[in-house]
């Protein structure tokens, strides 16, 4: 092992008896200290996670007592039990649409825009069997709502929580009173009521009604009543600031208007493809989920966080305590859903976290309690500057100020002070000055115990003791979960656990909730096919799914496979030359231990690389030391290029999971200077189980370095990927995403977008463009040059251009299928028209199918028989882990009312419930029959080229997605100069994009 005195670095010196120990395969040449910057941290999506998916929680105290979850600075989250059996229809939902669409009128566009794909037929092929969902039925015979407008001054307009509040007490005056069961709104700016609205003036469409000054005040802000009071420094003589004059004369009003009536004849028309109208069903399936939301919300102990979630929380005292100052919560996801010949209603559990509201007694919780509970000390131990280094937490937490009386009315919390306490704040009452303290005592009869503490500042001279301010129930909390572990112990369950819950406590409460006689009661069965699982290539080895009954093993195997003694179908080229670099803070390098630890690991990871065909050379392991996390990305840049051109791969070992130095790494070596990369973190790339390094691990580091260096992994065989392989020309098979700026600013930051592409008849290398657009910008705007860049490199790689075209585009809602079709499917075409015209060849018109994925959706399925006779009779397995089999294919029952689509459940469930993918075929120039284009989804779904597994997204659309979070890495930190945009800022620290060394091997993978 060497040191590295002359670069300033820690130097070790030698340790002795180790360097002896070299590999045959080019020599480690030990460690070499170093001073240079760089930490921070990886994380190899910075994007965020999904949160948890939504299982179903514990009821208070029934839940039992399960496994161990997760513990993160807040209380050990309890698995809680079930043992619900679920009821299902007895008659299965697969009603045939197809003689109904062919006699549909021809749609009727815009000159020269594109149709959606209709439904031309349904798959036939795989073992069918039945399976339960999620979905209940709901009937709108005899159903018409009256929709009405809510217009509100402009200043009112953007606040969401004020709109709320104030339709509450719009619907108390007349005549709206006189219906209030009848009446629904949106929280927003819509009324929806079942009988007609008598607006009594005849003269106007737009009816006013102004809400009295003891009705607004204390929901209107004094930011918004003019004059009113402003958020910043109080005015030191008063602790409740007197209302201005123009404050007096401010006047809140809205108008009403009558828009139209909704008669759900028509929907039901419309779902049944009779609709001779041709009506447009968005507006009926919103004023179905408005009503059924506000009826559910009106129940005692109904809490909604928007999106059509509602928990019904009874005693949040007894609900598991989560990470610090929350509890979490169950709950359920309700939504409206037309599929053909049916309306239905998806129903699924969720789990939210929530402010602590009440102390384990049952008693209301006040801010100095919710401190102590979240740091976990008693208030006495506690120092005011602790309580104000974590004081983002308190931050927008609504409290009352029941001191007040009934009159109260909830406010936020805009502060915790920095200056004042109960003791050290003083102002005049009645000519004398008096403390916070003191006034509480002597007006209230309020004695502050922790007058110590820092007062909560409610804006303006608003500032109150913590004693005194209870919290409001039901708040969710909108920050960062951090106890992933507890999350999952609480919301993981198995589908017979999860249709249970749906079918005999979700439906029950909203049915309960809303006094819907609507729904129905038990959940829906539909029709499912398992196709056959595509067999997979290696250079020494095929594998291989051969159908069977379940046996509780190998019906596991299907789409999950191993490593052991597997080369890669095509090793990559040549001898690699290694450098590993392992990172630590300044003055914090690796210990001795820890260097023989790496050292060894390092060892073990060539020699499993070899294994499979990557002839690593390791030349050298560096230590990196960064000064500060924001100078790393300059430190490290200076410390590889050195490097540059001497190495051929570079193995970064981290010391944390931190996303500032995971984006400096690959910002240097993509971006920078373009040399292949991965990363890995130290406890993990070093642990040993019974002496034993994870080698399995190493494999799987392995592919993604074979990947990188440009081998190819595995690949379909011939039959699987016949129909992308015809007379020898691949198909170009592309996918593309974008990914979206989050947090508190996240409408002035920047969205990226990526669109991947094949190079060969593998489909296994998919290297990509990236561009970045305006935040919150869904339609990719630069898609024509990125799709070209795709075809040319396809071209460089076959020497002949594509004859079929497939993309997948991920990150698309049902809303937005209207608008990809206009706007992104043309601009695909007009690329293939700029190729035709770059290359100059005659008569190109490549056939061009376009296909979304929808990912969040709430459909579930569960398996209802664990075995079933495929076409030969032969009994096979349809189950595997509690879930459906994957392979397992549904395009009745629960899917569109006329459209191209299907759900595909593709993975293996390692834990919980599986959640399919929904794909819908947008436009189909090659006219692919139903069996093609699902059995080739599927198979794709098996050539995931990091993975041993079938995933759940096609791998197109996943690449995509990977590219746009390492789209993200690169402009980490960006920050605009003064009048200059989040976008341009972004866009000079991206600079010129991927490193042309390599632009065209899959960096983000």
């Amino acid at each position: 092992m060497s040191s590295r005195g002359d670069r300033g670095g820690r130097g070790r010196g030698g340790r002795g008896g180790r360097g002896g120990r070299g590999s045959d395969r080019g020599g480690r040449g030990g460690f070499r200290g170093s001073d240079r910057g760089g930490r921070g941290g990886f994380r190899g999506n910075d994007r965020g996670g999904r949160g948890g998916r939504g299982g179903r929680g514990g009821r208070g105290g029934r839940g039992g007592r399960g496994g161990r979850g997760g513990f993160s600075g807040g209380a050990q989250v309890i698995k809680p039990e079930y043992n619900f059996q679920a009821d299902y229809e007895s008659k299965v939902s697969d009603e045939n649409s197809l003689e109904l669409i062919k006699k549909l009128p021809p749609l009727v566009s815009e000159k020269g825009a594109l149709d959606i794909e209709l439904r031309k037929a349904y798959g036939s092929q795989g073992t069918k069997t039945n399976v339960g969902t999620n979905h209940v039925s709901y009937s709108v015979a005899n159903l018409k709502f009256w929709q009405y407008h809510v217009t509100f001054p402009a200043e009112i307009d953007a606040k969401r929580k004020v709109k709320n509040d104030l339709l509450e007490i719009l619907l108390t005056k007349a005549p709206f009173s006189g219906l209030k069961n009848t009446i629904s709104h949106n929280g927003s700016d819509a009324l929806f009521s079942t009988e007609p609205i008598p607006l009594d003036d005849k003269t106007e469409k737009k009816v006013r009604f102004e809400f009295s000054r003891d009705e607004f005040l204390g929901i209107v802000p004094n930011s918004i009543l003019k004059g009113g009071a402003p958020r910043g420094k109080p005015s030191k003589d008063k602790a409740d600031a007197p209302e201005t004059a123009a404050q007096a004369q401010y006047v809140v009003y809205c108008t009403v208007e009558f828009i139209h009536t909704l008669d759900m004849k028509e929907l039901q028309n419309y779902v049944s493809l009779k609709d001779s109208n041709k009506i447009d069903p968005s507006p009926y399936i919103v004023a179905l989920n408005v009503s059924l939301s506000y009826q559910i919300t009106r129940a005692p102990n109904a809490i909604t966080t928007g999106k059509n979630r509602f928990f019904f929380v009874e005693h949040p005292e007894k609900c598991q305590s989560f990470q610090k100052g929350l509890f979490i919560a169950s709950g359920y996801f309700a939504s409206i859903l037309p599929t053909f010949n049916n309306v239905l209603v998806s129903i699924r559990p969720v789990a939210g976290a929530f402010i602590k509201s009440h102390n384990p007694d049952g008693t209301a919780m006040n801010v100095a309690q919710l401190v102590a509970d979240y740091y976990g000390e008693p208030l006495d131990r506690l120092s005011p500057d602790a309580v104000l280094r974590e004081k983002s937490f308190f931050k927008n937490i609504r409290i009352q100020r029941t001191y007040l009386g009934s009159k109260s009315k909830p406010k936020a919390i805009f502060d915790i002070s920095k200056e004042f306490d109960a003791n050290n704040y003083k102002f005049e009452v009645d000519g004398k000055v008096t403390t916070v303290a003191e006034y509480f005592n002597a007006r209230y009869n309020i004695k502050i115990k922790h007058p110590e503490l820092p007062l909560v500042h409610l804006g303006g001279s608003n500032y109150l003791p913590m004693e005194a301010c209870t919290i409001v129930p039901g708040q969710e909390f909108t920050g960062e979960v951090t106890d992933v572990r507890g999350v999952l112990a609480f919301t993981t369950h198995r589908p017979h656990v999860i249709a249970g819950l749906t079918q005999k406590e979700g439906v029950e409460k909203i049915v309960d909730a809303s006094h819907d006689k609507r729904m129905g009661k038990k959940l829906i069965v539909v029709p499912s096919r398992v196709i056959n699982a595509p067999n997979i290539l290696y250079k020494n080895r095929t594998i291989s799914y051969a159908e069977k009954p379940a046996d509780g093993k190998s019906e596991k195997k299907k789409g999950s496979w191993d490593l052991t003694n597997v080369e890669f179908y095509r090793p990559v080229k040549g001898k690699i030359d290694l450098l590993v670099v392992c990172v630590s803070p300044r003055g914090r390098g690796l210990r001795p231990h820890e260097q023989d630890a790496v050292e060894d690991a390092v060892n073990e990871y060539v020699a499993e690389c070899g294994r499979h065909g990557i002839t690593l050379v390791l030349k050298t392991i560096e230590e990196f030391e960064f000064t500060f996390p924001d100078r790393c990305a300059a430190e490290y840049t200076q410390f590889m290029k050195e490097f540059k051109g001497k190495i051929g791969y570079v193995l970064n070992i981290m010391p944390h999971l931190d996303k500032t130095l995971y984006a400096a790494v690959k910002k240097t070596l993509d971006v920078n200077l373009g040399i292949p990369n991965q990363c890995t973190l130290i406890n993990k790339f070093t642990k040993q189980r019974f002496g034993k390094f994870d080698l399995q691990m190493y494999a799987l580091m392995g592919m993604k370095a074979s990947i990188k260096l440009g081998g190819v992994n595995h690949i379909l065989d011939e039959k699987s990927s016949a129909v992308v392989n015809q007379k020898g020309l691949p198909a170009l098979i592309l996918g593309a995403d974008v990914s979206h700026p989050t947090g508190p600013n996240s409408a002035d930051g920047v969205s990226v977008a990526s669109v991947v592409g094949s190079i060969d008849e593998y489909y296994n290398t998919f290297p990509g463009s990236i561009r970045l657009q305006k935040g919150r910008e869904e339609v990719i705007g630069d898609m024509a040059q990125m799709v070209f860049e795709r075809v040319a490199a396809y071209h460089r790689s076959v020497s002949k251009f594509p004859q079929h075209v497939i993309f997948y585009r991920d990150g698309v809602s049902y809303g937005q299928f209207d608008i990809i079709l206009k706007e992104e499917v043309p601009q695909v075409k007009e690329a293939l028209k700029q190729v035709a015209k770059k290359y100059n060849i005659k008569n190109y018109k490549p056939k061009l199918t376009f296909l979304v994925i929808v990912k969040r959706h709430s459909t579930r399925f569960f398996p209802l028989e664990k075995n079933a006779k495929d076409a030969k009779g032969k009994l096979v397995a349809v189950q595997a882990q509690d879930n459906v089999m994957p392979g397992s294919i549904i395009d009745k029952g629960v899917t569109s009312v006329k459209f191209y689509d299907f759900y595909l459940q593709s993975q293996q469930a390692l834990q919980g419930t599986a959640i399919p993918g929904h794909y819908f075929v947008l436009y189909d120039e090659y006219k692919f029959q139903p069996d093609v284009i699902q059995s080739l989804t599927y198979n794709l779904c098996n050539l995931f080229s990091r993975a041993t597994k079938s995933v759940r997204v096609v791998p197109p659309a996943y690449y995509a997605d990977l590219l746009c979070e390492r789209g993200t890495c690169y402009i980490h930190g960006a920050q605009p100069k003064r009048g200059e945009t989040q976008l341009e800022a972004a866009t000079k620290l991206y600079g010129r994009g991927i490193h042309p060394d390599v632009q065209h091997t899959m960096v983000y993978i």
